[in-house]
């Protein structure tokens, strides 16, 4: 850093009794003197941070300036959502709290998206934007929004900056509220001059604040259950006959894979997973019974509907899972352990609501519990597997689930995935066998198109020795193809696997199902392009010449006997951007399907299913 520090204010500055410009500080203290924007730099060291996302812009320039001075690296999206979901992809890859930065105005606007994709799902991240000096905010000045006003309501906690001397303890809180109790996002607004200003008493003295700070824990230290909640749920327990385990993404945001395996093993406890909580049990488990919910496994939706006693571990009794919430799992009893008071209840009634760290409570349950054997529990779950595997159809063509089945195998269900959104996203759920966790990232209580690409880059970012590759559909990839730049410019080898049907998929099956097929704006194919030769394949947007004008290498596969060769090829160099456009059967539906509404005794297992079932009774809530 340099030992004479010089102003650079871009505004008519205004200092006050904590700080001001470098002048305003005595003379002989000004060498070696930090401004806001290196405060905010240095209290991110000391958080871990050596890694963020962003975009720089007029009210955030101060902090890219000096993000290199503190071994901090910056890797510039081509907006500021792909920064969000990359932060986000970093986050849940890693454990750890993503930050990315953004400008004032549009550029903080543009994380909107994804810092409530972060709360929906839980996901650890610190978002920092600038905005105009303080004297000017509510003025409307250029680039200027009340980004706090905005962020409110999706996010942890958010703060605008007022003093300089408040930015180490505002960073501090900010990572620990962010990766806490229960994860999620925490926004910094921090106005320019605030950025460019010295600590300082009022006569003159340089104060710099205690870095890291030193503060107050902002959330009470989790715990696990009581004496009392322990003694219940083995009672619960040892009155089973018919147990499930029901395990969400709280199970791996709280590193309780370990115990989620080891107590299913000792009590003999099928187990089975939200897309959220994908991973976080080994899906050739015997007692694995893979995902539940409204495109879940039937005999996962069937056992947890026919059991007696359900352990729910850090889930949310989502709309998507539950179906209609009074039919489901109406005869048992629910033992439901969340780190989030809030969630006990709020959803679906319980037998016992526990409030505790999972990974604390799983262990408790574990060490108590006798080991048993539901043994004609399990096979009957077991017989239910055989009976009903997710649906696979044979065809000349290449399916979306032939294609991610495929995938699956040849990595060994080792990759990092990440995932677009709509029917790809199901079919992965349901193909790609995910074999350990903190790999499969999914945007899934938001549902946010164009997370897939972004949220590949932090994993690569995170992990550039892994293998990470996006499985996405042609109209999610089309909302963040241009961070193909940035797999380019930064070296990131991201495996691009695009399901093309040329269809908003899951729009289209909808439209199908409950608007008497009328497909309303989801056909993304071209509609000048006259009629072909049935042979005859015409593919649009051509993501070859869109990836050729990234300079990321790319191919594409119509022909079923050519796709292990190509995925071989794409997965040759780790180092190596690829996208490989896979052209499938155009009008596959996903199935299984509970109607929203419905219950899982409605559940459609093909087309020949849904013939049976009368419009009205399809689906109203998707």
């Amino acid at each position: 850093m340099s030992n004479h520090p010089v102003d650079n204010v871009t505004y008519a500055n205004k200092g006050t009794v904590t700080g001001g410009a470098i002048t305003d500080i005595i003379e002989n203290q000004r060498p070696g003197a930090l401004r806001g924007a290196q405060l905010l730099a240095k209290a991110l060291q000391a958080e871990g941070v050596d890694l963020l996302f962003g975009y720089p812009g007029g009210a955030n320039l101060e902090i890219f300036d000096v993000l290199s001075e503190f071994g901090i690296r910056c890797i510039r999206t081509e907006h500021e959502q792909g920064a969000v979901h990359a932060a986000q992809g970093y986050a849940r890859v890693t454990g750890k709290v993503g930050v990315c930065l953004a400008t004032s105005g549009p550029g903080a606007t543009n994380l909107v998206t994804g810092i409530a994709d972060a709360m929906s799902d839980s996901v650890a991240i610190v978002c920092i934007t600038g905005n105009v000096p303080s004297h000017l905010l509510g003025k409307n000045a250029f680039q200027e929004v009340d980004i706090v006003a905005v962020t409110k309501p999706i996010t942890k906690k958010n703060y605008l900056v007022s003093r300089v001397t408040d930015i180490p303890e505002i960073v501090r809180e900010s990572f620990l509220l962010a990766g806490g109790r229960r994860p999620g996002p925490v926004l910094i607004d921090i106005p320019k001059d605030i950025q460019q200003h010295y600590p300082r008493d009022p006569e003159g003295n340089y104060t710099p604040p205690r870095i890291p700070a030193v503060i107050e824990p902002p959330e009470a230290e989790a715990t696990g259950m009581t004496d009392n909640q322990l003694e219940q749920a083995l009672r619960l327990l040892r009155e089973a006959e018919r147990p499930i385990l029901y395990a969400g993404g709280g199970v791996i945001s709280a590193d309780a894979h370990a115990q989620l395996l080891q107590l299913a093993e000792k009590a003999c406890i099928p187990v089975t997973t939200t897309l959220m909580g994908h991973g976080g049990f080994p899906p050739a488990h015997p007692l694995a019974l893979h995902t539940l919910g409204m495109h879940g496994s039937k005999y996962a939706n069937v056992a947890i509907n026919e059991a007696d006693l359900v352990i729910a571990a850090g889930v949310r009794f989502d709309d998507r899972v539950t179906g209609k919430v009074s039919e489901f799992i109406k005869h048992g009893r629910i033992i439901h352990i969340d780190i989030d008071r809030d969630e006990l209840n709020k959803n679906k009634d319980v037998t016992l609501p526990v409030c505790a760290d999972i990974k604390l409570a799983l262990a408790q349950l574990l060490a108590n519990c006798q080991p048993v054997t539901h043994r004609p529990w399990a096979d009957q779950v077991s017989r239910w597997k055989q009976q009903w595997p997710y649906p696979a159809p044979e065809r000349d063509t290449i399916t979306p689930q032939f294609a991610i089945g495929l995938l699956s195998d040849i990595t060994k269900g080792e990759a990092i995935v990440s995932l677009g959104v709509g029917q790809h996203q199901m079919w992965a759920m349901q193909h790609y066998q995910s074999n350990q966790p903190k790999a499969f990232l999914s945007s899934s209580g938001f549902g946010t198109m164009g997370y897939g690409l972004p949220a590949a880059i932090g994993a690569k970012a995170a992990f550039p020795e892994r293998t990470v590759i996006d499985i996405d559909g042609d109209g999610s990839l089309n909302m963040t193809v241009h961070e193909l730049a940035t797999c380019h410019r930064f070296k990131l080898g991201v495996k691009v696997v695009i399901i093309n049907n040329q269809w908003l998929g899951m729009v289209r099956q909808w439209q199908d199902m409950i608007y008497n097929k009328h497909r309303a704006g989801s056909s993304l194919s071209d509609p000048l392009t006259q009629v072909k030769a049935e042979d005859d394949v015409d593919i649009y947007p051509n993501f070859l010449a869109i990836a050729d004008g990234y300079r990321v290498k790319s191919e594409r596969v119509v022909r079923k006997e050519d796709l292990a060769a190509a995925f071989t090829r794409m997965l040759a160099n780790p180092n190596e951007p690829y996208l490989l456009d896979v052209i499938v059967a155009r009008e596959e539906n996903v199935y299984p399907m509970i109607p929203a509404g419905g219950s899982y005794q409605d559940i459609l297992m093909g087309d020949e299913d849904l013939q049976k079932v009368k419009r009205e009774q399809q689906g109203s809530n998707i």
